[in-house]
């Protein structure tokens, strides 16, 4: 879907529609893209920045999404982990987490119970070598023994913007390197 600028309005699968002029297209198009999946799917949306992470919730609060964050004390994390990780999703269940993709705190963490990794925007790292390890790292967080549903990747690229071109410098790099 394409924004018609400030102020437009995207079709959603439910009742209400999204403002796109609130938060920009991109954040629209998340919301989108969660109430899309089914309701029976959990969710990892993968982040790098803590401010950008606080706007992410923002918009997923106000979209009625519930979400859950790694935060606070290990106790909490687990907490949140374990919430997350349950068998059995119930009506209220929070189905998204958001991690911060370079953030040691879920490192290794089995979270079989998602089956969708969102990246809001391209990995900013020093060198290739860290931006391939820390895009494998997230996504073998869902990608991996035990899973049994198909996995998909999303990735939220505005085009002509520096998300792509960055996007596409890795990936390119990726390519040429194989």
């Amino acid at each position: 879907k394409k924004s018609k600028g400030k102020g437009a309005v995207a079709a959603t699968s439910h009742a209400e529609p999204l403002e796109l002029g609130a938060h920009g297209s991109k954040m629209a198009h998340l919301v989108q893209r969660i109430r899309d999946t089914p309701e029976d799917e959990r969710i990892l949306v993968f982040v790098q920045f803590p401010d950008l992470m606080k706007q992410v919730a923002d918009v997923l609060e106000q979209a009625n999404i519930k979400t859950l964050k790694l935060k606070g004390s290990v106790h909490q994390q687990t907490g949140a982990l374990d919430e997350f990780q349950k068998e059995e999703l119930e009506k209220d269940d929070a189905r998204v987490l958001l991690l911060l993709s370079r953030d040691e705190s879920a490192s290794g963490a089995n979270l079989t119970t998602a089956n969708h990794a969102i990246f809001v925007h391209p990995l900013l790292t020093n060198s290739q070598y860290e931006y391939e390890a820390s895009e494998t790292q997230a996504i073998g967080r869902i990608r991996r023994y035990g899973q049994t549903r198909l996995v998909k990747v999303w990735r939220f690229l505005v085009k002509d913007s520096i998300d792509a071109e960055v996007f596409k410098q890795r990936t390119d790099a990726m390519t040429t390197a194989a």
